[in-house]
């Protein structure tokens, strides 16, 4: 990847203490060549995935572009934590607001102090929302009182009171509730872009000559690969005000519009009504919606998910659709690796992906990628002879599924001479790694789940919730009735964060025991949505990307009645690497310590 490196940089005097521009201390093309090679390092993770990617766009203009921002109050102070610290670090003069914020956020700091934690803006084609934030139900009296001051200043549109949740840690958490000025306002990308509707709170692109590039690239890209289609439909899930879909609709696309809050897609429906555009729009959540329509047919998806990116269930609806191109823009490379690893199993794979600097000077990296269907890769195998063979076991897979589902039997089967293929095991969906399989059932005498002989044994690595002992030995009793299992014994190998990485030796060909062992003593492994600790594995899932129980089966022995014994390893699976990974880097770092940075 080469690209000139400028020496064009952020000068921002507050650069060193502020978290919002983690890059500004350094030439803006260096901080666009580590985007890029993030995002070919988060892909590299995966050795299945061999997308084309392009270089890095740059963004342009790099200063005062920002149309949303979210800021902290405290005494006269408005702007971002220090970094470190819980300190105010006051931002008046930011290189990277835009010019309406920067005129918005001097109009509130003269008014402070306030009986307020933080405030919302976000520029709109008609004026700033701003939404005052508070943990204080009592403050919304005086805050109306301000509110009606910060309406005299030209900028400010709209003001809204929002209060903060018992126990949520996220600036804006509260639904906001105008208190002065419209509810909602128009806001174009561009010239001869169609108005959506913005409303406070309510997601933004932060820079929008990018993302303008974004949807014209959508556009260009839906028009190449459905050629030929008459009256093509398309999917946009996570749609939020409606923005793309408008664009598209303008276009002369069949737009379905998805997005789970209601006021926003509300909104869209508004704006389509009034500029005379085809669109359906749809309140409901994007997995409920494509379960529900199953039986629809939508020649391209497009997906613009948060962090977290999609969760399995979604994946698989997804695929079942079979749509001729999938189209994902990605504001997390770790998300968009593992999510396009799963979807080459479900048959969409991952052709080319383009990085995007949407946030000039910050850390973050989005991308837009692309996905075509094409039959899933046959499963790397560990072990073969001319009886019995080890492949490596994808998670979210099933073992075996009805003809014409996918499965990881069915992905063996492709092999020729494997079409009576059955599995030994019986791991979960959830579970990676290491997984038997007799050629021609039944093999050896061995039949699918059976332990082979007592002294099978399966080395499972798994991460459980809290700290444990360097080792034990787990004995509990299945039943009031029932006779006391055999002891597991366990090795914690390392802490990561504030849990354990366990190493465990079991003779079971599947994980439910191991799952109940753990729940037994009170550290249940996380990602498990059956018997975890559901808060523990919601933040690994939003913070650490963790979208299944942490299990990997690394080796299994397996022991033939005949008295031969067969070996297979095999490494930790991507995924949780990288779950391990980020929990080293993150030690348990708070959230919204940048406030500044979200979209």
């Amino acid at each position: 990847m080469a690209l000139a490196l400028t020496a064009q940089r952020l000068d921002c005097r507050k650069q060193s203490r502020c978290p919002g521009c983690p890059l500004g201390g350094e030439p803006y093309q260096l901080g666009l060549l580590r985007k890029g090679q993030g995002l070919h390092a988060a892909l590299s993770a995966y050795p299945s995935l061999t997308p084309a990617l392009s270089e890095p766009r740059a963004a342009s203009p790099t200063l005062h572009y920002r149309l949303r921002a979210k800021l902290v109050s405290r005494g006269r102070a408005l702007g971002l934590f220090e970094r470190g610290s819980h300190q105010v670090l006051d931002v008046q003069g930011c290189r990277v607001l835009s010019p309406a914020l920067t005129r918005a956020s001097e109009a509130l700091r003269r008014l402070l102090p306030l009986p307020l934690y933080g405030a919302d803006f976000r520029e709109t084609s008609e004026g700033v929302l701003l939404t005052l934030l508070s943990e204080r139900a009592a403050a919304r009296a005086e805050l109306e009182g301000a509110a009606r001051r910060l309406l005299e200043q030209g900028d400010v549109l709209s003001v809204a009171f929002a209060l903060r949740r018992e126990g949520d840690v996220r600036l804006l958490s509260g639904e906001p509730e105008v208190v002065a000025g419209a509810a909602a306002a128009r806001h174009a990308l561009s010239v001869d872009a169609p108005y959506a509707y913005a409303a406070h709170g309510g997601f933004v692109q932060a820079h929008a000559p990018q993302a303008s590039y974004v949807y014209r690239e959508l556009a260009r890209g839906l028009h190449e690969q459905l050629r030929g289609v008459t009256e093509p439909c398309v999917l946009e899930l996570f749609a939020g005000n409606g923005s793309l879909a408008l664009g598209l609709a303008q276009r002369g696309l069949q737009v379905t519009a998805v997005e789970a809050y209601a006021p926003a897609i509300a909104l869209a429906e508004r704006a389509a009504r009034e500029q005379g555009l085809a669109l359906r729009a749809v309140a409901s959540d994007a997995t409920r919606f494509m379960q529900s329509a199953a039986q629809q047919r939508f020649d391209a998806v497009i997906v613009n998910p948060p962090r977290r990116g999609l969760d399995a269930e979604l994946r698989r609806a997804i695929a079942s659709t079979q749509p001729r191109a999938l189209a994902y823009v990605s504001c997390n490379p770790h998300t968009l690796a593992r999510d396009a690893w799963h979807l080459q199993r479900l048959g969409l794979n991952l052709v080319r992906a383009e990085p995007l600097d949407m946030i000039p000077w910050s850390d973050a990296i989005e991308a837009l990628a692309w996905f075509a269907p094409q039959p899933p890769p046959l499963p790397s195998v560990l072990y073969e002879d001319e009886s019995f063979m080890a492949v490596e076991k994808a998670p979210h897979e099933l073992l075996t599924a009805p003809a014409g589902q996918p499965s990881l039997g069915a992905r063996l089967r492709l092999r020729p001479g494997l079409e009576a293929a059955q599995p030994l095991d019986a791991w979960g969906p959830g579970v990676s790694g290491v997984c038997w399989f007799a050629k021609h059932a039944p093999a050896g005498g061995v039949q699918r789940g059976a332990r082979a002989s007592d002294r099978s044994e399966r080395t499972l690595v798994l991460l459980a919730r809290g700290t444990l002992r360097k080792q034990g030995t787990i004995t509990r009793r299945d039943g009031p009735a029932a006779s006391t299992r055999s002891g597991t014994p366990y090795k914690k190998q390392s802490d990561v964060g504030r849990h354990a990485l366990v190493q465990v030796t079991t003779a079971d060909a599947d994980e439910a025991g191991t799952l109940r062992d753990f729940v037994h003593i009170g550290h249940p492994v996380l990602g498990d949505p059956h018997s975890g600790d559901a808060a523990s594995n919601q933040f690994l899932a939003h913070r650490h990307g963790l979208d299944r129980p942490f299990l990997h089966c690394v080796r299994s022995r397996l022991h033939l009645p005949n008295g031969r014994e067969l070996a297979a390893e095999s490494a930790l699976a991507a995924d949780l690497a990288r779950v391990l990974a980020s929990l080293g880097r993150e030690g348990g770092r708070g959230s919204d310590q940048a406030a500044g940075q979200g979209h």
